[in-house]
């Protein structure tokens, strides 16, 4: 797989039995990268298999966030520019195998409606100290060019366009990683890991059919990750959100549009196989209000058609006027998965308090699929005690006091305050 051979992972060979709890973008990103470090045995453990769960209902688009998107600093930018260049080896990878996993370098088109918009949202960017030199303003007039009628440019205020981001079909991506894995030598164990307890000579996990016993354990499970953490005692202050993306029947769009974002719309969109590929804050609840506190979710997708309907009032309400291929468009595929916010909005991957062999990584905030290859390969360098791809500290675990959010509605509140939220905490 010489696609990845300019990432710089560094092989040396290592006797150890690393267990990976979770085989979404994050779980397989980390197994991959512990095989391709000399890890000798890795074992990727998950009941739904490769992207069984969130990673296939991702949006599929990579870009710089932190470039005046979301406070993550160098640290995550690092991570988010590892991302577009694991994806580019992926593509290669899936080309000379003659697959297609939707890899498309358009870049990224973030939208203002008015003058507010404008200095709230757009100017961050234009502005900020982590955006590439190509990033510039683009006019309406532009705007409605490159998107080719995807976007009204006439209900439009001002944007800016990053050419370096990217898009790609999560499903397809997922999918093929996920043979990658196994390709590098990984077992996969399709069970479900029911309680895990650490000793001195490594840690046993108990399964819904036998027990293994490794020499490390990393949790990559998203959502399901404190489930499996109370038996340290520690907890991620993560809130839980169901969010919806929607597939339009096919509206003839040509393949040319960038990524579009409007936060002044909570909105993502872009073009997909001539469809349009869409989702809003609108119609994202998060899991406590949709089911209680501490209610555990169910593995794998998740269906709340009333989200669904929520979306569709949404689109004709209100989208139809700014992306004209949407009026009387259907839905021709919705998927559900569940985000999983931080109270700083910031990602989670460190060891486990407590422990000396159980690292974890997560807390995407909506971002799993931009994060998740340079979440997998700090978790793996973590794990194996190499040095990391970008400085940690940021990431690490214990950043929270103990008991400090004690439940989902209180990361909810710490959330509210970075003001990054693209869905309503309280909405009923």
């Amino acid at each position: 797989m010489t696609g990845f051979d300019s990432l710089g992972i560094q092989h040396t060979a290592a006797a150890q039995h690393i267990a990976v709890v979770g085989a979404g973008i994050v779980g397989c990103a980390t197994a991959f990268h512990l095989r391709r470090m000399g890890v000798q045995q890795v074992t990727l453990i998950d009941p739904m298999g490769p992207g069984g769960s969130t990673t296939s209902a991702g949006a599929g688009f990579v870009s710089h966030w932190s470039a005046g998107m979301v406070d993550m600093g160098a640290e995550g930018l690092r991570l988010q520019q590892y991302g577009l260049d694991f994806y580019r080896a992926l593509s290669a990878v899936a080309e000379g195998r003659g697959q297609d996993i939707g890899y498309r370098n358009r870049g990224t088109l973030m939208l203002s409606l008015t003058p507010e918009g404008h200095d709230r949202h757009i100017r961050p960017v234009l502005e900020s100290p982590h955006a590439p030199p190509e990033m510039r303003g683009v006019t309406p007039a532009q705007i409605a060019e490159m998107t080719a009628g995807l976007v009204d440019g006439a209900r439009l205020y001002s944007g800016a366009f990053n050419p370096h981001g990217i898009q790609l079909e999560t499903d397809r991506a997922i999918t093929l990683l996920g043979q990658l894995v196994q390709d590098e030598g990984v077992d996969f164990l399709p069970r479900r890991v029911t309680a895990m307890a650490e000793d001195a000579s490594g840690v046993t996990l108990t399964l819904d059919q036998g027990s293994l016993h490794v020499d490390q354990v990393v949790l990559a499970g998203g959502a399901w990750n404190n489930a499996l953490l109370a038996a340290f005692g520690y907890a991620m202050p993560l809130l839980r959100v169901v969010a919806t993306r929607i597939r339009t029947e096919g509206r003839g769009l040509p393949a040319v549009s960038p990524t579009i974002q409007c936060r002044e719309l909570r909105l993502w969109l872009r073009e997909c196989f001539g469809a349009v590929l869409w989702g809003t804050g609108v119609g994202y609840r998060p899991w406590y209000q949709l089911q209680g506190e501490g209610t555990a979710a169910p593995q794998g997708r998740q269906s709340f058609p009333e989200l669904l309907e929520i979306l569709k009032e949404n689109q004709h309400d209100v989208l139809e006027g700014y992306f004209p291929p949407l009026r009387g468009a259907g839905v021709e595929q919705w998927v559900q998965g569940i985000a999983c916010y931080t109270p700083d909005n910031n990602l989670i991957v460190g060891r486990v308090p407590g422990t000396s062999r159980v690292t974890v990584a997560g807390g995407d905030n909506e971002s799993g699929v931009s994060h998740g290859p340079g979440m997998g390969r700090l978790a793996a360098e973590i794990a194996t005690a190499r040095a990391t791809i970008t400085d940690p500290h940021r990431f690490r675990p214990d950043r929270f006091a103990k008991g400090q959010f004690p439940t989902e509605a209180a990361v909810a509140e710490g959330l509210a305050q970075h003001q990054v939220l693209r869905f309503t905490p309280s909405a009923a």
